[in-house]
């Protein structure tokens, strides 16, 4: 067996989705959407976070043994993490932009973002709150850096993704890798929630298929230049155009998600690819896009293994549920926690493996490891579910009674003049 193998995780999973059956995870049982477009991806949104986290988990391996975080070997250990992260932009821009369709780029946009402070805020600050206490004590809860710095790079952390620095607190070098420095992506969803006030014009009167296909296609054709750069076809700078290829994969996984809220809405053009397919045809096809993805390409940052990628997900928008699988019970369960276990993989990590007679029976072979990363799993789910519970739920109602006070204001207000 190997550190790095596809049938470990299969493995994992198939132990995390067992215990979630079990009644004991009932509290992270709720209603199924009404909304069929979106029914099929709450039972996608918990294999998405695990997948991060067995990456992370290959990825901890590394770290463990050479001092070093960086990516694990490419191809299956690392499209594993770019996959989830990409499907998961794909979701927001699937999600949001439908929100302006839905509304003809004229949503309540107060609601809107007091929603989204309330929906991440929590269980981010949480997070980031346990890191900061982890921190302290691997400093002997002493300062070691002037009081003005701790609580500059504190703050910084604090301001709910919404500032992009991940700094090291109090002198404690590689501070990010305690949350697996996964805080990233929610900058970069922040950076989207905002550009959506620039972009709502283009969500009416029929501008979406000019604006999004426009935008998809140059940032395709942008991709594809940027893999010919990194292969060495034109090597001036491939380290330079990976990074941009990354980049352009982010805006990418958004548009596709844009476009896949567009289709969904015009049934005609939503037949070209799903509608007319029968359910195991649908559901064969998205599997092997997501194999050719996670098995025949090094990462992310290329056109063809984009639009495989997109060709998955637009199908699991379309209904498709992988055989019954993202319809399990226990899937919804895995994905109604699906932000905690994003969030707390990295805590859960570093929990586990800082313990030495852990640590050290599982950098003694393969097997060992992934019984570790397996036991690691379940207590992050267990946490996950208890967060979701504690934290996440209350943060989600509070939101929703903030936007109701919001909507009722102006009513209030126009009675009293």
């Amino acid at each position: 067996m190997s550190f790095f193998s596809a049938w470990p995780y299969v493995v994992l999973m198939g132990v995390v989705l067992v215990a979630l059956a079990l009644p004991v995870f009932r509290a992270a049982d709720e209603p199924a959407a009404r909304d069929q477009r979106t029914a099929t991806l709450d039972g996608l949104r918990g294999f998405l976070a695990l997948s991060v986290f067995v990456h992370h988990l290959m990825v901890t391996h590394g770290y463990l043994a050479n001092g070093v975080w960086t990516f694990p070997p490419t191809g299956f250990p690392t499209q594993l993490g770019q996959v989830g992260v990409g499907v998961f932009f794909m979701i927001t821009g699937f999600l949001f932009w439908g929100k302006l369709l839905d509304t003809q780029g004229r949503p309540d946009w107060r609601g809107l973002y007091v929603g989204r402070l309330w929906r991440i805020g929590p269980m981010y600050l949480v997070a980031v709150g346990l890191m900061l206490f982890v921190v302290a004590s691997k400093t002997g809860f002493t300062l070691k850096e002037p009081v003005w710095s701790v609580l500059g790079g504190a703050l910084q952390w604090l301001a709910l993704g919404i500032v992009p620095t991940q700094p090291d607190v109090n002198g404690y070098e590689g501070t990010r890798f305690i949350l697996a420095g996964v805080t990233w992506t929610v900058f970069v969803e922040w950076l989207f929630y905002g550009s959506l006030w620039l972009m709502a014009p283009l969500a009416r009167h029929g501008r979406t298929p000019r604006f999004v296909g426009g935008a998809l296609l140059a940032c395709l054709l942008a991709l594809a230049f940027a893999a010919l750069q990194s292969a060495g076809v034109s090597p001036s700078h491939p380290t330079l155009a990976l990074v941009i290829g990354a980049l352009l994969w982010v805006l990418a996984s958004f548009l596709m998600g844009m476009v896949s809220a567009w289709l969904v809405r015009h049934e005609g053009a939503s037949r070209l690819l799903a509608s007319r397919l029968p359910a195991g045809a649908a559901s064969l096809l998205a599997v092997a896009c997501m194999g050719a993805v996670l098995f025949g390409f090094p990462h992310m940052a290329g056109p063809v293994q984009v639009v495989l990628l997109w060709v998955f997900f637009h199908l699991v928008c379309a209904g498709s549920t992988l055989y019954g699988l993202l319809a399990l019970r226990a899937a919804r369960r895995m994905s109604t926690a699906s932000y905690s276990i994003y969030l707390l993989q990295g805590i859960a990590l570093t929990a586990v493996f800082s313990v030495p007679p852990v640590r050290d029976f599982a950098m003694a072979g393969a097997l060992q490891y992934w019984l570790v990363g397996t036991l690691c799993a379940l207590l992050l789910v267990a946490a996950s579910v208890l967060s979701y519970r504690l934290v996440e739920k209350p943060g989600i109602a509070q939101g929703k009674r903030a936007r109701s006070g919001l909507r009722r204001l102006p009513a209030a207000q126009a009675a009293r003049s």
